[in-house]
């Protein structure tokens, strides 16, 4: 079977379960055909064929008493004949590597394999309790690294929803080894969304953000989850049971843990640091063993494909697992030259190329969230200045009633087909990353778009943009290089070096190569009147340069290009632990998380399959 077009994500983000579930999930037998559709798009073999195998896998498991003897066995026969590893025979258009797609195959077949462990799956005639033995492994794996590093796709409001669903799949139905510690990440999921989230919405800064969830939070993927695990959305929200998040909706054996819930509730002030993923330059180190299905699919799950440190790792799986064919990565054949790998010489043809593609391997992390009960500001401190962007949605911030205000250096899909089109983009991530830091309700943003071009980089536009809604806003101000807004009793202002203009009604516009930018986020509770925070905010020192470019307000903030954030002349330290929030504290790589709100506490372990809940009248009386 050879795919070698791809649905686009239109489709493919689209239907991945089916709404009858709900009523199979009753007792109540229901309209077949959406479940023949799945296994159609899942034989096809397009990409996120792997979101509707794991709803088919949940359909055959618990419901198949309540279907047609001729829909269970097509479903049967998807399951068989499906593949599920990029080392097994067959080309194919499907994305098997990044973060959520790696777990959602390995669940996938490590459920089939528990299906059938006799039976001898039709694509690699290896018997299903070898599928579930090799799967059990990469979900250990995948679950362990998760536990110590963070998410690589880290608080994205797309691909939790990819990452929740088959974990409380696994939850229910797999052995309690893999069981207990599929909760656990569970809780850390949760945990993000709860440390995050703004009057309902999860909103923080992204490894993996779109266009439609950065503008408008109410489309977000997780607002299922959110509306379950913590009540969002209020007592008239109607779920969609024809998105993935129905299996954690159906989940019987997995709930979301008190202190979880409490943090989710807790309208602030408060500040989350974390601390997610690793840097190229870490990889190594911490993960020593080079193997394919280590350190490879740990590189491939951040995206990290033609970046120096991954490139030869890269061509040797792409080769071994005859992948010219992938809708994805057909490309590197481009560089599969035989005499550079044997001399080594890949790095240096990096190098040389600078691709644009370097841009897309999502590295570390270390996040700033300030919350409130007028406004949240997230930061991804000091990503990556100055170097490509994709998908990362670095800053935010976020006043009532959902209003978002972000920006970004636009950039332009570096191919053209289907698969690839979409990033980054206007409003999709950076073509250019800014230096960006900031401390509690103030942000510092450098753009320099100036620098060497990369290959296949398309134009590099000469302004960046802020999405700036005006109509949601109750009242603004805009002057030039100041433009402010208030919603309610929550304000806004941005300062800037260069002029800017309001397009289309929320597009707020800055041409030139190199800006600076103060974003300050204030409340009539803080800072009194509109007109009074305005004025503080343009009555403070603003001095922008080629190298330090620093804000005075009640301290002075300073973002120097290679030395760093400061306050008042202190260094602020933006490399974060694991953890440090009012609610948990913890090193990277911890042994033993213990979250604490409110008078709930849960204590996870992963090594130890531990994770126990405790009141605290139930911790005083232990």
């Amino acid at each position: 079977m050879s795919v070698k077009t791809d649905v686009g994500m239109q489709v493919k983000m689209n239907t991945k379960c089916f709404a009858g579930i709900r009523d199979l999930d009753r007792g109540v037998t229901i309209d077949e055909a959406p479940i023949l559709d799945l296994c159609d798009f899942v034989d096809a073999r397009y990409d996120c064929a792997d979101f509707r195998l794991i709803c088919l896998l949940k359909t055959f498991i618990d419901y198949r008493s309540l279907l047609a003897d001729a829909t269970v066995l097509r479903i049967e026969s998807t399951i068989l004949s499906f593949k599920y590893a990029m080392d097994e025979p067959g080309s194919d258009g499907m994305c098997f590597w990044s973060e959520n797609h790696q777990l959602l195959f390995a669940a996938c077949e490590y459920l089939a394999g528990g299906c059938f462990p006799d039976r001898i799956f039709d694509n690699d005639k290896k018997p299903g309790a070898e599928h579930r033995a090799k799967a059990k492994s990469l979900l250990m794996r995948w679950m362990k690294y998760r536990f110590l590093y963070g998410f690589n796709e880290f608080h994205s409001n797309t691909y939790y929803e990819e990452d929740v669903a088959p974990l409380a799949l696994l939850a229910d139905h797999a052995e309690e080894d893999i069981s207990v510690r599929a909760k656990i990440i569970l809780d850390l999921l949760f945990l993000d969304m709860a440390h995050h989230s703004f009057q309902g919405a999860f909103v923080a800064a992204s490894g993996r953000c779109y266009e439609t969830q950065k503008r408008d939070s109410q489309k977000a993927d997780v607002n299922d989850l959110l509306h379950a695990a913590f009540g969002f959305g209020g007592a008239d929200y109607v779920d969609d049971w024809t998105r993935i998040s129905a299996l954690f909706l159906l989940c019987k054996t997995y709930r979301v843990p008190q202190a979880i819930i409490r943090i989710a509730h807790d309208p602030g002030p408060f500040t989350v640091r974390d601390s997610m993923g690793l840097n190229l330059s870490e990889v190594k180190r911490e993960l020593p063993n080079a193997a394919f299905d280590d350190r490879g699919l740990y590189l491939w799950a951040m995206e990290a494909f033609t970046n120096i440190a991954s490139i030869s790792l890269t061509m040797a799986m792409f080769e071994a697992w005859n992948l010219g064919e992938n809708t994805f990565l057909r490309d590197l054949s481009k560089v599969n030259i035989p005499i550079l790998k044997k001399l080594g010489l890949l790095p240096a043809l990096v190098r040389i190329l600078n691709p644009a593609t370097q841009g897309v391997a999502i590295e570390r992390a270390n996040t700033m969230t300030y919350k409130t009960h007028d406004y949240q500001l997230s930061v991804a401190q000091e990503y990556r200045p100055g170097f490509f962007g994709d998908q990362q949605h670095l800053w935010q911030a976020t006043l009532p009633h959902r209003v978002n205000v972000f920006s970004t250096h636009p950039g332009s899909p570096m191919f053209d087909d289907p698969a690839r089109n979409f990033s980054p983009s206007y409003w999709v991530g950076n073509g250019k990353n800014p230096h960006l830091a900031a401390d509690q309700n103030v942000l510092l943003i450098k753009y320099d778009t100036r620098g060497r071009k990369g290959y296949l980089e398309r134009a590099r536009q000469a302004f960046v943009h802020f999405h700036f809604p005006e109509d949601d806003f109750s009242e603004t101000i805009h002057a030039g290089t100041f433009h402010a807004g208030r919603v309610d009793q929550s304000y806004i202002a941005i300062r800037s070096d260069v002029v800017g203009t309001l397009r289309d009604g929320f597009d707020l516009v800055f041409t030139g190569r190199v800006s600076h930018f103060a974003v300050v986020l204030g409340s009539a509770a803080e800072h009194g009147s509109f007109t009074a925070f305005v004025a503080w905010v343009r009555d403070g020192g603003f001095c922008g340069s080629t190298r330090r470019f620093s804000v005075s307000l009640d301290r002075r903030y300073e973002l120097a290009d290679r030395n760093g954030f400061f306050i008042d002349g202190v260094p602020v330290d933006t490399d974060y632990p694991r953890f440090d929030t009012p609610f948990v504290r913890a090193p990277r790589k911890p042994d033993e998380l213990i979250i604490a709100a409110h008078g709930e506490r849960l204590t996870l372990h992963f090594d130890h399959a531990v994770r126990t809940e405790a009141s605290a009248e139930e911790a005083f009386h232990g």
